[in-house]
């Protein structure tokens, strides 16, 4: 099937939905066959909820508690922008060619992806921030991760390298100009027009929470910032790892060896956006590393 997805006739002649709803038939078969056995029960809690509801990337119980039709889309004539009211009536605004149910639709997953209950969720009351927290959030989109914690943290660092967020972004944080910097650039062992240097870059700041989301390069970006995640005294790291079969256990053993505690998030996420995707078709949302000397 993964040869079917990738061959450009195909790609071409069958339109997205179809291979879309073809391929999540596919993964449910496969799913079901390699768990069918299993005795872990948060895996039988999403088998369940696959019976119950389709495959979807968090396939839990909490797709019934979120209804994006409920979510409020606004516009800001100002800034022409369309924005709707997030936590404790922030705005947080979105990209200029997204129509309302897009929007809806994207920030009721956000909702889903942060619930405590989530195999998305960034942090817990233990592995938390507070006052004195320096944030890069890594991949930030429309940031809804930084704009849940601006007024708990000491500064943010939001570096997206999609052009089409920038405008979204400073209207999102236009009244926090003091406590958040927006870096448009890509992570590398260099700097230039279009790259910085991210371990030079966050040493320099301070940087002691590093959130990764940047959907399948997480490997780049690791790979840019070893010896500052390696040489930190004190650090935490929430790091997206369902987007590839061997994050989770590579970075795992990695940060273990630099002296970090680990844990992950709740239950397991399917990635089924990965049109190649394999085994393990089930895997943990969120690493988390805390070290502290």
């Amino acid at each position: 099937m993964q040869k079917i997805n990738n061959n450009p006739f195909y790609r071409l002649l069958i339109p997205k939905p179809i291979r879309t709803y073809i391929w999540k038939k596919f993964l449910t078969r496969k799913i079901y066959e390699e768990y069918k056995n299993t005795s872990d029960l948060e895996i039988k809690e999403i088998l369940n909820n696959i019976r119950n509801r389709g495959l979807n990337i968090i396939s839990s119980k909490l797709i019934n508690d979120y209804n994006p039709k409920q979510i409020d889309v606004l516009y800001d004539d100002f800034k022409k922008l369309k924005y709707v009211n997030f936590k404790n009536n922030k705005p947080i605004y979105f990209k200029k060619k997204w129509s309302k149910s897009r929007i809806q639709k994207a920030l009721n997953l956000l909702y889903i992806e942060q619930d405590e209950n989530s195999p998305h969720k960034y942090l817990t009351k233990k592995f938390n921030v507070d006052k004195e927290t320096i944030v890069a959030d890594i991949g930030c989109a429309e940031a809804n991760f930084s704009l849940d914690v601006i007024d708990k943290v000491k500064h943010i660092y939001l570096f997206e390298t999609n052009n089409v967020w920038s405008e979204p972004l400073k209207a999102t944080f236009g009244t926090y100009k003091e406590k958040v910097t927006i870096v448009n650039k890509k992570f590398s062992n260099k700097d230039s027009n279009t790259t910085i240097n991210g371990a030079k870059f966050l040493k320099e700041k301070g940087i002691n929470f590093l959130k990764i989301d940047v959907d399948g390069y997480e490997e780049e970006v690791m790979s840019n910032l070893d010896s500052m995640i390696k040489d930190a005294k004190k650090m935490k790291i929430a790091l997206c790892t369902y987007h590839s079969n061997s994050d989770f256990e590579k970075y795992s053993s990695i940060l273990k060896e630099y002296g970090y505690k680990i844990s992950h998030s709740n239950g397991y996420m399917i990635f089924y956006w990965d049109k190649n995707l394999d085994k393990p078709y089930l895997r943990r949302g969120v690493l988390r590393a805390e070290k502290s000397i």
